[in-house]
């Protein structure tokens, strides 16, 4: 009787676990719930054939490998391949930009556009509620972090900023969010999705101005900002290769297979090579921020024309030595250069600015290195009142010289909006000049001065203070040094 019950109880303790067995097959291999989103059916038909007799509307978010608008243009890397889709196809293109992925989607579902552009990878999730064309490009994550930095508090340094990453953010409509997707596990195991979505753009800006210590950017995005932020550099790849994609509904099949055939051309993938690498293809080189060596000395002399550099110096709030720099910096003592954009001579003047200094070609080195401290004296007087520390005036000063005052004004009016200090340079008025660089912020309306290659400016005044101060730590003979030091008192 008792092996029949054990016989009984062991025959129902199979049955149950092979009922939960089957349980648990199906419920690894049956379909997730598909997630209760306002986009995640088509709410309208519209394919190719309705699309010819009106317009291929193009969504898409601001992103300058995606689409932006620039005064009287847009550009955009896959806003330019859908263009050559349309051109090849006859079609006419209206773009309509939005500011969240989600309202991309909706906005697809809803027919208020045809293609979605986001820089969107082939996610599983995502495959329910739209049809993704072949990929026209591969990506690998890359890790964003600010680079070491030997100039802290406004003065060189053996310290650096602190970049210690203890957490990484990636974006939600990342290519590399998907959660199926293989990220390093090193980076995986401090990852925070951002929210509020945000744009790759947006999160890259957030590291140059010191808001996140690390973010997971695209080699394609680490590449396009290699001249734009000097202040990032990026490790990796932290993952493998992922493709890029465009969206239509998945009640669009014959857009679908044009968009493919179109892509799979021969001469479209070399086109896209091209301009690929127009948009930024070679990584930036890692490592800290340099230090620019001095210019090179013979002795007690830096140059042929030291004379006049103190001699001029003594209405000059600074040591001849600053003079000196600056010659090196803009002409190599050249005094015969002639810059793309006209300025001129030794001191690299522009030409409105030597015409309002009453100077012109035909004048003399001299009157070219007198004419250059009349502009440093009246760049310094305008920021006296602004900014009373000498040394971070010299600072703005140098700016100003570089890119014009308006710029550095501008810069300045977007450092306080954006939370930075307005009035110290290094690593707050110098970041906010490099998003004069960027289309989103230089035609903001309180900025009145539009684009500025804010990285030049940010290299020129580290360049010439580095340059300026390793000068005058230099050792020189007594009699020299008595002379600059009668200058220096001379010009305070």
């Amino acid at each position: 009787m008792r092996k029949r019950r054990s016989f009984a109880w062991s025959a129902l303790l199979l049955a149950l676990l092979a009922v939960l067995a089957v349980v648990y097959t199906w419920r690894s291999t049956a379909p997730d719930p598909v997630p209760d989103v306002p986009w995640s059916e088509p709410l309208v038909h519209r394919d190719l054939e309705q699309v010819r007799t009106d317009t291929l509307k193009v969504l898409v978010l601001r992103d300058p490998l995606t689409w932006e608008r620039r005064p009287k243009a847009e550009s955009g890397l896959e806003l330019e391949l859908v263009e050559r889709f349309c051109k090849q196809t006859k079609l006419r293109l209206k773009v309509v930009p939005a500011s969240h992925l989600d309202t991309l989607f909706l906005w697809l579902q809803q027919g208020k556009g045809d293609v979605l552009l986001a820089q969107l990878a082939h996610r599983k999730d995502h495959a329910r509620w739209v049809a993704f064309t072949t990929a026209y490009r591969t990506v690998q994550p890359m890790l964003a972090v600010l680079r070491d930095d030997p100039v802290v508090n406004g003065a060189a340094s053996d310290a650096t900023v602190d970049r210690a990453v203890d957490s990484v953010v990636i974006g939600p409509w990342s290519p590399f969010a998907d959660p199926q997707y293989r990220l390093d596990p090193r980076v995986k195991q401090r990852l925070a999705v951002h929210a509020p979505p945000a744009s790759n753009e947006d999160l890259l800006l957030e590291v140059v101005m010191g808001r996140h210590t690390a973010v997971v950017v695209s080699d394609a995005r680490a590449g396009h900002g290699r001249d734009v932020f000097p202040v990032v550099e990026y490790d990796g790849p932290v993952g493998p290769p992922q493709g890029l994609c465009f969206a239509v509904r998945r009640n669009s099949p014959e857009l679908l297979q044009a968009l493919n055939e179109h892509l799979a051309l021969p001469k479209e993938v070399d086109a896209r090579d091209l301009l690929m690498k127009g948009y930024g293809a070679a990584l930036p080189k890692p490592g800290p921020l340099k230090r620019k060596r001095g210019v090179p000395v013979l002795g007690d002399s830096i140059s042929p024309y030291d004379t006049w550099f103190r001699q001029h110096a003594d209405g000059m709030g600074w040591d001849w030595e600053l003079l000196a720099v600056m010659a090196w910096k803009e002409s190599r003592f050249d005094s015969t250069v002639t810059s793309s954009k006209g300025a001129m001579g030794i001191m690299q003047l522009m030409p409105r600015t030597a015409e309002r200094l009453g100077l012109d070609s035909s004048h003399a080195m001299d009157d070219h290195i007198r004419a250059a401290v009349r502009y440093l004296s009246k760049l310094d007087t305008l920021w006296m009142r602004a900014i009373p520390d000498r040394e971070q005036r010299l600072r703005f000063v140098l700016g100003s010289y570089n890119a014009g005052p308006g710029h550095i004004i501008d810069a300045q009016r977007l450092a306080e909006h954006l939370g930075l200090d307005p009035d110290r340079w290094e690593h707050n008025v110098e970041r906010a000049v490099l998003l004069k660089a960027v289309p989103h912020f230089y035609q903001l309306p309180f900025l009145k001065n539009g684009y500025c290659k804010g990285s030049q400016v940010f290299h020129y005044v580290r360049d010439v203070v580095s340059m300026y101060h390793q000068l005058k730590a230099r050792p020189r003979s007594s009699s020299k040094r008595a002379t600059s030091s009668a200058a220096g008192k001379a010009g305070t």
